[in-house]
């Protein structure tokens, strides 16, 4: 079961079920693709939720969305520390990737300034639906035959 089919019911069937019931969720969370009835009952059942991509694999049409270049002038920050600290107000778990060493410390100054409700609410109604990665049978097949690099193999 992916991010695009799973509904709260199925998780509530599992919790029947299961000893245990899952502490964290990771999924595809950024403003543009939000399913706040889907995060609000997961929050009911999981007790963490971690930003999968947080940045949107760093597309510049979310990074350059106007109302955090607007936000980013006002804090004197970067779009991309909006959206994280828009992320860590929201109570997700956000672990940025980056190889960039200036982008790391960037992405780590986000706890230095908080953004106003109103502000939270701006960014979260800027939801589009847009997705980044949709699974298709095809697809899926083509990860099941990829082999590592033999620099990369362990």
């Amino acid at each position: 079961m992916d991010f695009l089919t799973l509904k709260v019911s199925h998780l509530k069937k599992y919790s029947k079920f299961a000893k245990l019931n899952p502490l964290l969720f990771k999924w595809k969370l950024i403003p543009t693709i939000l399913k706040t009835n889907l995060e609000r009952g997961l929050r009911r059942i999981i007790f963490y939720i971690q930003a999968w991509y947080p940045l949107g694999h760093g597309d510049n049409t979310l990074i350059e969305e106007p109302i955090f270049t607007e936000l980013a002038k006002k804090y004197g920050k970067s779009n991309a520390q909006i959206i994280l600290r828009w992320h860590v107000q929201s109570e997700n778990i956000v672990i940025p990737g980056s190889k960039n060493p200036q982008h790391i410390k960037d992405n780590i100054a986000v706890f230095d300034f908080e953004l106003t409700a109103n502000e939270m609410s701006k960014i979260s109604n800027i939801n589009k639906n847009k997705r980044y990665y949709v699974p298709n049978p095809k697809l899926t097949a083509s990860y099941a035959k990829m082999e590592l690099s033999p620099e990369l193999d362990v």
